[in-house]
């Protein structure tokens, strides 16, 4: 089974790790791809996280009978 949030988690990293290069790059157009792949990663991430939320409210769903009044 995947652990969603160990890869949301990597991809926050590989984000900081290319915000840290945008920041460090002489070239400006370097600075732009970085910055780049950095929301590209920062999105995976997010995606990664609302998976398993959504993973862990049908687990929820299915295991918890509904409650009628």
């Amino acid at each position: 089974m995947v652990d969603h949030l160990a890869w949301a988690q990597g991809y926050r990293v590989r984000s900081a790790r290319c915000l840290n290069a945008a920041k460090n790059s002489s070239s400006n157009e370097y600075s732009k791809c970085y910055r780049q792949l950095a929301e590209h990663y920062a999105e995976l991430a997010r995606l990664e996280e609302d998976f398993q939320a959504r993973e862990i409210a049908r687990v929820c769903e299915k295991s918890i009978p509904a409650i009628t009044y």
